[in-house]
């Protein structure tokens, strides 16, 4: 791996991460993937050309779940809910390299 894509690599791991804890801060309610995305922008966080590969990932893992709207296109308005696996993971009960916590 070159050191180019050594930076994406930890960029992607640092961006899961965020995604997770800025979900967090609303659990058990989900939150719109328009308000994820205005809530990282307030921490200086500019997502929305990473948004799709990190919400696919996280999902995958079954850290997230949609609970409405379309989830092939990510819409705004697609509800995000953190899940069970998730919490584990932010509290350290699982590890996954592939997100900094």
């Amino acid at each position: 791996m070159n050191h180019t894509d050594g930076i994406q690599v930890a960029k992607n791991k640092m961006l899961r991460g965020q995604f997770l804890r800025t979900i967090a801060l609303f659990y058990p309610a989900p939150i719109s993937l328009k308000n994820l995305k205005t809530s990282l922008l307030t921490k200086g966080m500019t997502v929305e050309a990473d948004v799709a590969k990190v919400v696919s990932y996280l999902r995958d893992k079954g850290y997230i779940k949609f609970t409405q709207g379309c989830i092939q296109g990510f819409e705004d308005d697609d509800m995000v809910e953190l899940t069970a696996k998730g919490v584990d993971l932010l509290e350290g009960t699982i590890q996954d390299a592939g997100v900094d916590i």
